[in-house]
C-alpha cells in the first residue's frame, strides 16, 4: 500500500484519514502562546503605521502652510499647526464612523458560488 506525509510529517496509509484526537494541555498552552505573539506583532504594526500617519500629516501640514503661507499671506505656525491637525484629525473621524456605521449594520450573509439555486434543481 502506498503511504503519503500528512501535514505533521507522518506517514498515512492512502484512503485513511488521521484520527480526529483531544489536544492536550501542551497543545493548548502552545496556541495561546502563539496568539499572544502575534497579537502584540499586531499592535506594534499598529504603532508603527500611526507615527508614519503622524509623520504625514505633520509633513503634510508643512507644506500646505509654506503654501498657503506664500499664496494667500496665512501666518506659518498657524497654518501648520490647523492643517497638520486636519490631515490627521480629519481622517481618522471618517475611519472612526465608518467604523461605527459597520458595527450597526447586521452582517451580510456569504455569497452562495456553487452555482446551484436554493431551492435546488426543479426546473
Amino acid at each position: 500500500m502506498t503511504r503519503k506525509r500528512s501535514a505533521g510529517g507522518r506517514r498515512q496509509p492512502v484512503g485513511k484519514e488521521p484520527a480526529a484526537h483531544e489536544p492536550d494541555a501542551a497543545d493548548v498552552e502552545a496556541v495561546r502562546a502563539a496568539l499572544k505573539r502575534a497579537a502584540r506583532r499586531l499592535n506594534i504594526l499598529e504603532f508603527i503605521i500611526l507615527g508614519a500617519a503622524i509623520i504625514a500629516s505633520v509633513a503634510g501640514g508643512w507644506l500646505a502652510a509654506l503654501l498657503a503661507g506664500r499664496a494667500f499671506g496665512f501666518p506659518f505656525r498657524t497654518t501648520w499647526v490647523g492643517a497638520s491637525l486636519a490631515l490627521f484629525g480629519i481622517p481618522a473621524l471618517v475611519a472612526f464612523l465608518v467604523e461605527k456605521r459597520r458595527q450597526k449594520t447586521p452582517a451580510k450573509p456569504a455569497r452562495d458560488t456553487s452555482g446551484q439555486s436554493p431551492e435546488g434543481d426543479s426546473e
